[in-house]
């Protein structure tokens, strides 16, 4: 494979199926309601960067599963925007996934080059140079970062799990009361999961790390989540599987 240069002064290089993106964060103390952290970055107004007009997008067709890379320009933007999940990193030891999109260099960057877009549920593998949840959430956290900041995504595949009562469901979730969805913590041996895996293919068994994110095609937030799974007898679960979790 080549590399494609992009036409900008600092003439940074990104393989095929990068794409430049600004991104943000927002972050959730463990065990807490989540807390919005925009760190600022430089002391300039958030105006567009001066290469912004130079760059062009790289991909023409959007990433629709799967890990990829991308390089972000932050200069000239005092916030990246994100809001960030970080559910699934404490049980299910899986990433931080993107809940949200504010004003900032992503928000920016997305409206300027809408198929290349970062997108909800998209997990954060790498940040700079940081590769673990821990050290991504403390870059995450910081007041300075590069100018050009490379991000690696893992972009989840969605699978459609129908289980109908009687019966227990027989798995573990991990979830807060905002969490996006519910995290899979653990099949049990027993349980209306277990009897779904056992008639399906490896690609839509339901496994650790897995997220419900919609119930019935409706999403919600953690603590309503298991409510219904509760009250509805059919539940049309929406799981998204990450390759951390596949």
């Amino acid at each position: 494979l080549g590399r494609t240069r992009l036409g900008h002064p600092e003439g940074v290089l990104c393989w095929p199926g990068q794409v430049m993106m600004m991104t943000c964060c927002c972050l959730n103390d463990e065990g807490q309601a989540e807390l919005k952290v925009e760190p600022s970055i430089g002391d300039e107004a958030a105006v567009v960067p001066r290469h912004q007009e130079d760059l062009e997008p790289i991909l023409e067709e959007p990433v629709t599963v799967g890990c990829f890379e991308v390089i972000v320009p932050t200069e000239g933007y005092r916030a990246l925007g994100l809001e960030v999940d970080t559910t699934a990193t404490v049980k299910a030891q899986g990433g931080l996934m993107v809940k949200g999109i504010n004003d900032g260099a992503v928000k920016a960057f997305n409206n300027r080059y809408p198929a290349q877009a970062i997108q909800l549920y998209d997990e954060l593998t790498l940040l700079d140079q940081a590769t673990s949840s821990k050290e991504i959430k403390s870059k995450l956290g910081s007041s300075k970062l590069p100018a050009m900041l490379k991000i690696g995504l893992d972009r989840p595949r969605a699978v459609q799990v129908t289980l109908v009562k009687p019966g227990m469901l027989g798995i573990k979730l991990d979830f807060k009361a905002t969490s996006a969805g519910c995290v899979v913590e653990e099949v049990l041996p027993e349980g209306l999961v277990t009897k779904w895996n056992a008639t399906r293919p490896e690609s839509e068994r339901v496994r650790k790390g897995d997220r419900v994110v919609k119930i019935n095609g409706e999403p919600y937030l953690g603590s309503k989540m298991l409510e219904v799974m509760k009250q509805e007898d059919r539940l049309d679960l929406t799981v998204l599987k990450y390759s951390s979790s596949a």
